[in-house]
């Protein structure tokens, strides 16, 4: 199952699992371009596994939906 979700798409929703954030702390925290890690947090949200849970200085703050809590789980239990 691990294949049918990209890697960066996994440890987007792990760092998302331990901490509500901002895409420009993702990128920082995952060692992503900001381009690309908006690209995923996009992608994200129209498959329903994230969320804007708030909005902080203009900054959107992203948290896992029960899907995407659901699918992590998934993808952790299998490994």
């Amino acid at each position: 199952m691990m294949g049918l979700v990209p890697e960066t798409k996994v440890r987007i929703l792990e760092a998302l699992d331990e901490e509500q954030a901002h895409g420009y702390l993702l990128a920082e925290r995952l060692d992503l371009s900001h381009g690309y890690i908006y690209t995923h947090l996009k992608e994200l949200r129209q498959e329903g596994m994230i969320e804007v849970v708030d909005e902080s200085e203009g900054k959107k703050i992203y948290g896992l939906t029960e899907n995407g809590e659901y699918l992590l789980k998934a993808l952790i239990d299998r490994n």
